[in-house]
């Protein structure tokens, strides 16, 4: 019992040196594998076997399996915001709603962008200027910024069905048959619990920061200027003319129409060919049509390429420095999945996931639990999927027969609750890097919208398959 309890608190004590190291703005880059070496070392693990194997597996394995992904949506992301686009479509939403729905317009403005496959980073610096725009007009606490755009950009539109986000898409590459290597889900999977649950979360959360932010005013708090503030909402896009609100959309509807319903369409059209001369070779190509997220998202930079191509300065550079940026995403998340991975293999580990994956009750609750402690580990969502699915797929599929399209929201959603402790690295970015905020103001309104409303929405998502199985099987 003694040895179960120092080899926890080697593991909580070090998750909670990695999490202050990465508060204090330290290089996730550095801290995520000497964490690693020191849980390592204080538990008799042979450090140098851990780091040149678990740590490393694990880092090599995540960029394997999502480089390109991240890569092109953050070419996506660059095209869109130096085209101007992204911009046109936050700004359209804010004349909209105007000031007086100053925080409803930064967060749906967060969660248009989000939704039609702009990665959170790129959504964080380009709703930003229009959030202080409203925000100063309304003459609302810039505090509560970091929080509208979070709750945009990672709550309900980063896991709910249909998205092209890759907490999304990651479960399509793990829930596969054993028997015939085909998915056993696709980025649709329970739809009709994931809009319910998105609902609550997005009516919940609005209400939460609408209350807290007529608390702030009536305590006599207003915006505060900085220097570094500018005067009106601007792009990369230069002095070039800014899309129309109409053409900023296609490149989002082309991304959503052929990760929900291009496959489908083409496999239908198979299911009518006439298996006669050249319609064989056809047939066979239809019916072999991917659901893949790395395809969708080339497909939607394809379509910004074409649509915005004389708004863009350099193309050339759009895709170099999108790959830059999506080489340092993934990496940055792989540092903490290595992380992870390292930790996968101390005897601590090992009894955290035999406690959450033993826990009575639905195994949907116990795989919620269990996902969520390991994204809190990883220090993200995408990280602690890659890290869990290894895991609970042998037991919650291969073992219990859980719906695999249930499992996959049910991970998806509880996913994105503990990853958003004070460590993860799009909070840090967002209220450090991007607001200019701090944690000790701004993260308070950040752990309610996105972690305490998802884990309520994971727990909804869990009980409503449990009411209506048959939502299990859409």
């Amino acid at each position: 019992m003694w040895i179960d309890l120092y080899h926890l608190t080697v593991l909580f004590g070090c998750m909670a040196l990695l999490m202050t190291l990465v508060i204090r703005g330290k290089s996730i880059f550095v801290i995520a594998p000497l964490c690693a070496l020191l849980a390592a070392t204080l538990s008799g693990v042979d450090p140098l076997v851990q780091m040149n194997e678990a740590y490393m597996t694990g880092f090599a394995d995540y960029v394997k399996r999502f480089y390109l992904m991240f890569a092109l949506g953050a070419v996506f992301g660059k095209l869109m915001d130096q085209s101007g686009a992204a911009v046109t479509i936050a700004q359209a939403v804010g004349h909209r709603l105007g000031t007086e729905r100053a925080c409803l317009a930064v967060v749906l403005s967060a969660a248009v962008l989000t939704y039609g496959g702009v990665s959170l980073f790129v959504v964080g610096f380009s709703v930003y200027p229009l959030a202080v725009q409203l925000f100063r007009k309304a003459n609302l606490p810039r505090e509560l910024i970091p929080a509208a755009i979070g709750f945009g950009s990672a709550t309900f539109t980063m896991t709910s069905a249909g998205s092209p986000e890759i907490q999304n898409l990651i479960p399509i590459k793990y829930l596969i048959d054993s028997a015939t290597g085909l998915p056993l889900t696709d980025a649709r999977a329970g739809w009709p619990v994931s809009l319910i649950v998105a609902l609550f979360m997005f009516c919940s959360g609005q209400w939460y920061l609408e209350q807290t932010l007529r608390h702030k005013v009536k305590a006599g708090l207003g915006f505060v200027p900085r220097p570094t503030d500018r005067p009106e909402t601007t792009s990369e896009a230069g002095s070039l003319a800014a899309p129309s609100i109409w053409l900023a959309l296609v490149p989002l509807l082309v991304t959503l129409l052929s990760l929900n319903i291009l496959p489908w369409l083409c496999h239908s059209i198979a299911a009518t060919c006439i298996p006669t001369g050249r319609m064989v070779l056809l047939e066979r190509i239809l019916s072999q049509f991917p659901e893949d997220g790395t395809l969708t998202i080339f497909l939607g930079v394809l379509a910004a390429v074409v649509v915005f191509r004389r708004r863009l300065r350099d193309v050339w550079s759009c895709f170099g420095e999108g790959f830059s940026h999506g080489l340092i995403a993934v990496a940055s998340t792989s540092a903490m999945v290595g992380f992870g991975a390292a930790i996968k293999t101390l005897p601590a580990f090992g009894l955290v996931v035999s406690w959450v994956t033993h826990l009575p009750g639905d195994p949907l609750l116990s795989a919620a639990i269990a996902v969520a402690v390991i994204a809190a580990i990883a220090g993200s969502a995408s990280g602690g999927q890659g890290i869990a699915f290894p895991i609970i797929k042998p037991i919650y599929i291969d073992q219990l027969g859980v719906a695999p399209r249930a499992l996959h929201r049910v991970v998806a959603i509880s996913s994105g609750t503990l990853d958003s402790l004070p460590a993860n690295g799009y909070v840090v970015m967002l209220i450090h890097n991007i607001c200019g905020e701090t944690h000790a103001r701004a993260y308070g309104p950040i752990f309610v919208t996105t972690v305490l409303i998802p884990a309520i929405g994971a727990l909804m998502a869990i009980g409503l398959f449990k009411l209506v199985p048959q939502w299990a099987l859409m």
